[in-house]
């Protein structure tokens, strides 16, 4: 028999629209109920919402809720599976929805600002407070987390910002700073800025007039200011500062200033992932743990692009679930006796979850190294070629994509100059934490875009597929800069070099629009992590059969329209509207 909340769910003015039939008095003590609902945000703006109440949860025995949403361009969630059923088996209440802009719901997308994605959710809560059997805290505010990965993540930390009703948050391959993420060294990430500027647009734009949407037609779209943003970095490889407050105000490092986030936060990241690399999760790590709360930073290996097939296999999404559990037992449930782990948990290419005190750990001494070189920057046009993504599968993240992933420079590339960093003796080395990358420029031209990256010599691959980029000026002389490096998770085998590269060339990154020759003059600094091989690890498993490296085209500068035009061929070809993100081995998520 129907609860006495269940029949006051149904006759709430809200518009409410059932997904799955009601339970049978003996189906409900197996399945949990399903609901679809239209709740009205602080706004106005119809919210498209999905209720799970576990079986066992009512009046008598309330449990803690759990929000949970969807990656960009994506819709929230409607059936009662993967690590929505986890949860719910796990005596939560999960609440997924739409997001503004998104789906069936309406408003325009604003890149979770607190302001808005965040009023959203507060919204959402007082909503599921007021219609499911929520438990509460001893000073009756509810019990509620937050869950989900890239675009769900940042959601968490800005409500987190705003609505101190929320407990605990475990934000998944997300952001500190976009302006970093997107722009970092004043250099556009051309190939996600167009993948997610082309994805996000086909579905903020359409899916919401579906005449089948309980919500009525909602046009939703993008912001002006993404599509400005996206026009300004794809014609003049340069962001407007209009655009970079924009993007300021969906980022934890500013808003954050000021609304800091001081709950329990579990931070995880992808060593792979080349859009929210480890550099933005530690930041997160950083903001909360200096607010005081408790954190834990956890690498995976993958994200919004896929762990490659040459790195063992870890396990990672059961792992990563069964981190995010613990850390609601302990935070939502209170389970004191739950352990969440250490600070820092971290697995690399070898395939074994390893303790960590930091990102590096503090104390560890760095691997150090300097080297000069000359460098011709021309803006050729060198598009990939297309017709080796055609069998390529989306599932599991985005693949080894060249406009998603540095490449190697070849040998007598006079676009690139390497330096040998350190070889490891016949002892493998962790690589852990954030390198340091300084450049002394000086050459003939306007300006120079130069990209760093760290490269295993004998695998031939660069240190999980990472880069970074700095645009330097070269009208004033001589300038020193320092290059923000993506942070880095990685075992080099015995026997292997590490070698920095400086190119002027990437397909991932955009290139100089004007000739130039420079001088480079590089310091870099690589941490390391100590450990002891003969001692257990955290986690061994077995590594998986080692897959060919990918092959490549070869890496060079080309124009944003080329870019483009290949970012929008593979799109089409490979039938992606949302972009895929995922740890290998379970519950995928979208960017």
């Amino acid at each position: 028999m129907c609860s006495r909340w269940w029949r006051a769910l149904l006759a709430v003015s809200f518009v409410s629209v059932s997904v799955l039939a009601v339970p049978t008095p003996s189906a409900a003590q197996e399945a949990p109920a399903a609901t679809t609902h239209v709740v009205e945000s602080f706004d106005g703006t119809p919210l498209l919402a999905n209720l799970f109440v576990p079986p066992d949860v009512d009046e008598a025995r309330p449990g803690p809720l759990v929000l949970l949403t969807h990656g960009w361009g994506g819709t929230g969630q409607k059936a009662p599976t993967g690590f929505v059923g986890d949860l719910l088996d796990a005596g939560y209440i999960v609440l997924t929805w739409d997001q503004r802009g998104f789906g069936c719901s309406g408003g325009e997308v604003q890149i979770d600002k607190p302001e808005w994605e965040g009023g959203d959710v507060t919204a959402l809560i007082d909503w599921t407070v007021a219609n499911a059997p929520v438990r509460l805290d001893d000073t009756g505010d509810p019990i509620v987390g937050m869950a989900g990965g890239s675009y769900a993540g940042g959601v968490q930390t800005a409500a987190a910002a705003v609505d101190d009703r929320i407990d605990a948050i475990a934000p998944e391959i997300s952001w500190a700073d976009l302006r970093y993420s997107l722009y970092g060294g004043e250099v556009v990430n051309q190939g996600w800025a167009t993948l997610l500027y082309l994805a996000g647009l086909a579905t903020a734009s359409g899916q919401g007039l579906d005449p089948s949407c309980p919500t009525g037609p909602q046009p939703g779209g993008l912001a002006p200011m993404i599509t400005r943003g996206f026009t300004e970095g794809s014609t003049s490889a340069a962001i407007s500062d209009e655009v970079l407050d924009f993007f300021a105000g969906s980022s934890l490092a500013s808003y954050g200033q000021e609304q800091p986030v001081d709950i329990p936060t579990l931070v995880v990241q992808g060593s792979t992932d080349t859009l929210f690399d480890l550099t933005d999760g530690w930041r997160i790590t950083e903001h909360v743990r200096a607010a005081g709360a408790p954190t834990r930073f956890l690498v995976f290996c993958g994200g919004h692009v896929a762990c490659p097939g040459t790195y063992a296999d870890a396990g990672d999404g059961a792992h990563v679930d069964e981190a995010v559990l613990a850390w609601f037992a302990r935070y939502l449930h209170g389970d004191e006796t739950v352990d969440v782990g250490p600070p820092v948990e971290y697995r690399t290419n070898e395939g074994v979850w390893r303790a960590a005190a930091g990102f590096p750990a503090p104390g560890s001494a760095p691997l150090e190294a300097t080297g000069t070189g000359s460098l011709v920057s021309v803006p050729a046009v060198e598009p990939p070629d297309l017709s080796t993504l055609g069998g390529a599968s989306f599932d599991g993240g985005i693949p080894t994509l060249p406009f998603t992933s540095a490449a190697v420079s070849a040998p007598g590339d006079i676009r690139a100059m390497t330096v040998e960093v350190a070889r490891a003796g016949d002892r493998a080395i962790d690589l852990l934490g954030i390198p340091s990358v300084t450049l002394q420029v000086e050459g003939v031209g306007d300006e120079v875009i130069l990209m760093a990256k760290l490269v295993d010599r004998e695998s031939g691959a660069v240190v999980n597929l990472q880069e970074g980029a700095i645009r330097v000026p070269l009208l004033d002389g001589s300038t020193q800069v320092e290059v923000p490096m993506p942070g880095i998770a990685y075992t080099l085998p015995a026997g292997h070099h590490l070698d920095l590269q400086v190119s002027t060339a990437s397909l991932m990154h955009s290139n100089a629009r004007t000739p130039a020759t420079v001088d480079v003059a590089a310091t870099v600094a690589v941490p390391v992590q100590a450990v002891d091989r003969a001692a257990a690890p955290t986690t061994t498993t077995q590594p998986s059969p080692v897959a060919p490296t990918p092959t490549l085209p070869a890496t060079g500068s080309e124009s944003a329209p080329s870019i483009a035009a290949a970012l929008a061929a593979a799109l089409v070809g490979a039938g992606l509207l949302v972009v895929g993100a995922a740890r290998r081995g379970r519950r995928p998520v979208s960017c």
